[in-house]
C-alpha cells in the first residue's frame, strides 16, 4: 500500500540523485565542459557505453515500474533506473569530456532528461493522471 512518507522517501532519493548528475559534472569536469569537439568522430564504443545505459533506464521506467504495485519494488526499481542514468553522466565525463565536450554536454541533458521521467508522481498517493476517455 503506497503511503505519504513512502512517497516522500522516493521524491527525496530522486531530487537527490538528480543533483548528484549536476555535482558530478561540476566536481569530476570543473564545471560544463567547453571547446570544440575534436574532427574525428567519437568512436561507436563509447556512444553504446554512454547511451546504452539511458536505454535500459528508459525502459525500467515505462515498462517494469508500472507493473509493480507495492512500494519497495518500485524504490528498487527507481534506484536502479537512475543508476543506469548516473552510468551515462560518469561514462560520459571520463570517456568522452575531454575530446568531445559537446557530446558530452549533450549526453548529460540526455541523461537528465532520462532521471526527470523517473519522478515518483507514481508513488504518490492520490496522484492519478485521468485519460481523455475518463474526463
Amino acid at each position: 500500500m503506497l503511503t505519504k512518507q513512502h512517497a516522500i522517501v522516493m521524491w527525496v532519493i530522486w531530487f537527490a540523485q538528480l543533483q548528484a548528475a549536476f555535482v558530478f559534472q561540476w566536481l569530476l569536469a570543473g564545471g560544463f565542459s567547453e571547446g570544440k569537439n575534436l574532427e574525428a568522430p567519437m568512436a561507436t564504443w563509447i556512444w553504446l557505453i554512454c547511451l546504452a545505459p539511458l536505454v535500459l533506464a528508459t525502459g525500467i521506467r515505462w515498462r517494469s515500474l508500472p507493473k509493480l504495485a507495492e512500494p519497495t519494488k518500485q524504490l528498487i526499481a527507481m534506484i536502479a533506473g537512475l543508476a543506469l542514468c548516473e552510468t551515462s553522466v560518469l561514462s560520459s565525463l571520463f570517456l568522452a569530456a575531454r575530446d568531445y565536450p559537446q557530446y558530452q554536454i549533450g549526453i548529460l541533458m540526455v541523461a537528465v532528461f532520462a532521471m526527470i521521467q523517473f519522478a515518483p508522481s507514481y508513488a504518490t498517493p492520490g496522484y492519478a493522471l485521468k485519460s481523455s476517455d475518463e474526463a
